[in-house]
């Protein structure tokens, strides 16, 4: 991919050797394919037979999915891919992550509840354990002792196994908006705190009423931020990776600024990261009018990515220009979206530049949307990349708009059913570990519900929702007669 090193692997799951090939070319393995890590994932998708008959021909949900990220992902292959960084543990590495995507899947609030959850026999079970009840297979501590060694990059290389997997099963063949896949990328403040903190969290001076004297004090205010990227689409939402913003003194160990880094600082690192990992997978970015700056089109232009970015500052360029053209004129174009009931009027000029720290042209559209109550609502957009440009004015809008996908899809989801609003670990390594964990299964579920089930994005029974789904999936661990065969899973060539 783009001259990247492709990582092969072969018959053992140690075994690997690295090399430097385009993505147009042959995997070195023989066996013709193009995509990077092939065999890993071709070895993967092959018919799992230790899957057990009440698993295989079951029509319960979490049978289902078992099977589903078994069979078609090598969920087992994936776990035991990641490593951490402990000393002669008495708990694999496997058998925690096991345990943490299960957790997730079912959506346990902490990593208390999860513990009382390796108490019960059905839990045991699930994971894969001779079933004991009212003995723990592993206390809080082992989860968190992991937690804080987990190596990051093995659970975003899951994230992209994943990602890759679902390509070539022609998931995204169909692009997101007008052929495009398009990647949303926002910033997402996962919670904050007056009091509990450790040393990379970020702070800020807050104002806070007294309320003892009615006075306004300075209070310091911790928190974690991360730059978020996931794949939107009409019915997919998927993430793709994420990057903390990095405080003082995590910058100062780095040999940088001791400052606290802004999201862009962030962003430009999630952008290379994406780059090298998906290259021309990703066609363009979906961004909000913080990332209307010329490093950022640059940036992008640097990596053959489009962009369509919401434009706010009316003194602000291209806008300013754009408006300019546009005094006195009325609407090029009007039109009536059916779907969501809205009379549309559009102004569009392209080949604007007038920005100093970018050397493309910059294609800008104005679109003034009115509501059958008569509400009213005007979105700015501008568009780089020569393909984003050429799109048409319908596809645009409907583009821009989608970057919601990641406040209601993504962080709205996350902190009111996934529990991410709240502390799981208090170590950076820990909160990471959690949320891409969390995105794994995240990803999965979303294949599962919309590809494998077949649901809808609004489907009229209420009983076709992912909640209800992750519902019946809890119901479903009591049915569980015996202990899950993870470790033939694991070994099975």
């Amino acid at each position: 991919m783009g001259g990247k090193d492709i990582i092969c692997k072969k018959t053992d799951r140690q075994e690997s050797y690295v090399n430097s090939v385009g993505r147009n070319e042959r995997c070195p393995c023989g066996s013709g394919a193009k995509y990077k890590k092939c065999c890993l994932l071709r070895r993967r998708r092959q018919p799992v037979s230790a899957l057990p008959p009440w698993v295989v021909n079951s029509r319960r949900k979490l049978y289902q999915f078992e099977k589903y990220a078994t069979n078609v992902f090598g969920l087992p292959r994936l776990l035991g891919s990641l490593r951490d960084r402990r000393h002669n543990p008495n708990y694999s590495t496997f058998d925690v992550t096991n345990a943490l995507v299960h957790a997730a899947l079912l959506r346990r609030p902490s990593i208390n509840a999860t513990e009382g959850d390796l108490k019960q026999a059905d839990f045991q079970k699930l994971i894969g354990r001779k079933p004991k009840p009212g003995v723990k297979v592993f206390s809080a501590e082992v989860i968190s002792s992991v937690l804080d060694t987990l190596e990051l990059n093995a659970i975003r290389n899951g994230i992209e196994d994943v990602m890759w997997m679902a390509e070539r099963n022609k998931v995204f063949r169909e692009g997101s908006y007008g052929t495009l896949r398009c990647v949303a990328l926002d910033g997402w403040e996962t919670f904050c705190s007056y009091d509990r903190h450790c040393c990379h969290c970020l702070t800020r001076e807050v104002s806070v009423k007294n309320p003892a004297t009615g006075e306004i004090d300075k209070r310091t205010q911790y928190y974690h931020r991360y730059v978020v990227a996931m794949l939107v689409g009409p019915v997919l939402d998927v993430v793709l990776d994420l990057e903390p913003v990095l405080n003082a003194e995590a910058r100062r160990d780095l040999g940088e600024d001791a400052h606290h880094e802004g999201e862009l600082t962030a962003a430009h690192r999630l952008i290379s990261r994406l780059h090298q990992n998906y290259a021309t997978f990703i066609d363009a970015l979906v961004l909000d009018a913080l990332y209307a700056n010329g490093p950022i089109m640059t940036k992008l232009d640097e990596c053959k990515y489009g962009a369509f970015i919401v434009l706010k500052k009316d003194d602000n360029e291209p806008l300013k220009e754009a408006l300019a053209l546009w005094e006195g004129q009325g609407p090029c174009a009007r039109f009536y979206d059916d779907n969501n009931k809205e009379h549309v009027e559009v102004w569009d000029v392209d080949d604007i530049n007038t920005l100093d720290t970018y050397k493309g042209k910059v294609r800008v559209i104005r679109a003034v949307i009115t509501k059958q109550d008569g509400t009213r609502k005007t979105w700015c957009i501008g568009i780089v990349g020569d393909r984003a440009r050429k799109i048409g004015r319908r596809t645009a809008i409907k583009t821009i708009r989608a970057r919601w996908h990641l406040e209601n899809t993504g962080f709205c989801q996350w902190v009111k059913y996934w529990n991410l609003g709240r502390v799981y670990r208090h170590t950076s390594n820990a909160i990471q570990a959690i949320l891409l964990l969390w995105m794994l299964v995240f990803n999965l579920l979303q294949f599962f519900v919309y590809r494998r089930l077949k649901r809808k994005r609004k489907p009229k029974d209420p009983c076709d929702t992912i909640i209800s789904i992750v519902a019946e999936m809890f119901r479903d661990v009591g049915s569980i007669p015996e202990q899950l065969p993870w470790v033939e899973l694991l070994d099975t060539s």
